[in-house]
C-alpha cells in the first residue's frame, strides 16, 4: 500500500522530522505492506534521515509551481498535455495517482501566517489527488486562521473533499467546525503525532546526559530559541536577543543550571537557522563552559532524549516543547501562533497552569516578565510533571487515533 506524505520542508527542521518519522512508524504498524514517498523540498537532505528500505524521498514538484516564473509556471500547466515540458512536475502527479492515500503532514500549514504562496503550494498535491480521484488526509494540523476569504475558499475547497481531516487541538477543531462550517462528522480531534515519538536507547540518552549534564546536584535546563519568530512575527529583534540573554543570565545565575542550546531548526535559510542564534548568544556569554550547545546533526529523538533529562525547558520551537512535556518535563513556550495556545490547553485546561507555562512574544520581549515566567515555571515544574503524568496517557491515546483514522478509511 502506497502511501505519499505531503506538507514537508525538510528534516533540518527536527519538528518537521519528529511529524513524519512518527507518521511512518504508525502508519506502518497499520497498514498492509506499506510503502512511503516523502515529497519534500530537501530530498538529499531527507533522504539520508530516512533510510529504510521502504520509503523513498524526492522534491515535490507541485509546489515548484508557486516559486517560478509565469513562463515556466505555464510550461508546468501545460505538460498535462505534452508531459515533455515538466518531466519531473509530471513524474511526481504520476506518483500520487499511483497512491493508495495522500497524507498532509507539516503541523501548521493551512494557514495565513506564512502566506497566500505558502499555503496554496502546500495545498497543490491534495489538489492533485482529488484530481486523480485518490483519497486524501490532512494528519493532526493546527488549521486557520486565515487572512482573508480567498485563502478561507482555497482551502475549504480542497478540505470539503478530504477522505479525513484531523486537528491536533481543540481550537483547530473549533475553527474548522464552527467558524468554517465543516461537519463534526469529517473532523477529529486528536493530538500532535510527536507525542508518540520515541527516544533513543537508554544507553545513549544516558551518554548524551553526560556529555552536555552536570553533577546530579546541578540542574540542566534546555533552551530553545527561534531564529525565525522575529521574521514571522516582524518584531524586535535586538529586544528579542536581549530577552534570551536575561533569562539565560538568571537560568545560569539564580538557579545555578547549566544551560543547553538546541538549535531545533537549521534550515539552510539564514533567517530560519537557529545556529545563527545560538551562537550568538554563545558569544554574549564568552562561551561560558555552563551554556552548551547541541549543535550536531542530532536527530529529533536524540534531541527529545536530552531533553527527557533536563529539569526544565524554555523553547520557541513547539516540537522543543512537545520533546518535554510528552518526556514529563516542564516547559516554558514563547508563542507565535495558536497552535502553542492550543496544544496546552488540551494539556492542562481548565487549570492556570497553562496560563503561566505560555507566554505570547510580545510578554516574552519584556525582560523582567519573560524572566518571572521562567522562575515560576522552575517553582512549579513538580506539579506540572505531576499533572503530565494523568494527561499523556490521553493524549497519547489520542496521537494513535490519527493514524488508527486513516487505516479504518482505507480498509
Amino acid at each position: 500500500m502506497k502511501t505519499v506524505i505531503s506538507g514537508v520542508s525538510s528534516l533540518r527542521n527536527r519538528g518537521v522530522e519528529a511529524l513524519v518519522s512518527t507518521t511512518i512508524e504508525q502508519l506502518r504498524r497499520r497498514l498492509s505492506s506499506p510503502t512511503f514517498l516523502v515529497l519534500d523540498q530537501a530530498p538529499d537532505y531527507d533522504a539520508c534521515h530516512l533510510d529504510q528500505a521502504d520509503t523513498r524521498v524526492r522534491f515535490d514538484e507541485t509546489l515548484r509551481l508557486f516559486y517560478v516564473s509565469r513562463i515556466r509556471a505555464a510550461r508546468m500547466r501545460a505538460s498535462r498535455f505534452a508531459a515533455g515540458l515538466a518531466p519531473d512536475f509530471q513524474a511526481v502527479r504520476q506518483e500520487i495517482r499511483s497512491a493508495d492515500a495522500v497524507c498532509a503532514s507539516g503541523g501548521d500549514i493551512f494557514t495565513s501566517l506564512y502566506g497566500r504562496r505558502s499555503l496554496l503550494a502546500h495545498l497543490a498535491p491534495l489538489r492533485t489527488a482529488r484530481a486523480f480521484g485518490r483519497p486524501y488526509f490532512l494528519l493532526a494540523q493546527s488549521i486557520g486562521p486565515f487572512a482573508d476569504t480567498a485563502d478561507r475558499e482555497a482551502f475549504l475547497a480542497v478540505a470539503r473533499d478530504a477522505t479525513g481531516i484531523s486537528v491536533r487541538e481543540r481550537m483547530s477543531y473549533d475553527y474548522l467546525t464552527r467558524d468554517l462550517g465543516l461537519p463534526e462528522s469529517m473532523v477529529a480531534h486528536t493530538a500532535d503525532p510527536a507525542f508518540l515519538l520515541g527516544r533513543p536507547s537508554a544507553d545513549r540518552v544516558a551518554n548524551l546526559f553526560r556529555y552536555f549534564g552536570c553533577a546530579d546536584t546541578q540542574p540542566l535546563v534546555a533552551v530553545a530559541p527561534s531564529q525565525a519568530i522575529c521574521h514571522w512575527m516582524q518584531a524586535d529583534a535586538d529586544r528579542h536577543f536581549r530577552a534570551w540573554c536575561g533569562v539565560i543570565a538568571m537560568l545560569l545565575g539564580e538557579l545555578g543550571a547549566r544551560v543547553v542550546l538546541i538549535p531545533h531548526v537549521q534550515e539552510i535559510a539564514a533567517w530560519n537557522d537557529d545556529r545563527i542564534l545560538v551562537t550568538r548568544l554563545q558569544r554574549h556569554f564568552e562561551f561560558d563552559p555552563r551554556l552548551r550547545v547541541a549543535g550536531g546533526d542530532y536527530s529529533a529523538a536524540e534531541l527529545k532524549g536530552l531533553i527527557s533529562q533536563c529539569d526544565l525547558v524554555v523553547a520557541e520551537r513547539m516540537h522543543a516543547c512537545i520533546a518535554a512535556l510528552s518526556s514529563r518535563v516542564c516547559a516554558v513556550t514563547i508563542k507565535y501562533s495558536t497552535k502553542a495556545e492550543g496544544i496546552l490547553r488540551d494539556l492542562f485546561a481548565p487549570g492556570p497552569v497553562a496560563e503561566g507555562l505560555l507566554l505570547g512574544l510580545d510578554e516574552f520581549l519584556d525582560e523582567t516578565r519573560a524572566c518571572s515566567a521562567v522562575h515560576t515555571a522552575w517553582r512549579t515544574r513538580a506539579a506540572v510533571a505531576a499533572r503530565l503524568r494523568d494527561t499523556l496517557p490521553d493524549v497519547e491515546r489520542r496521537a494513535g487515533r490519527t493514524f488508527d483514522l486513516v487505516a479504518d478509511a482505507l480498509g
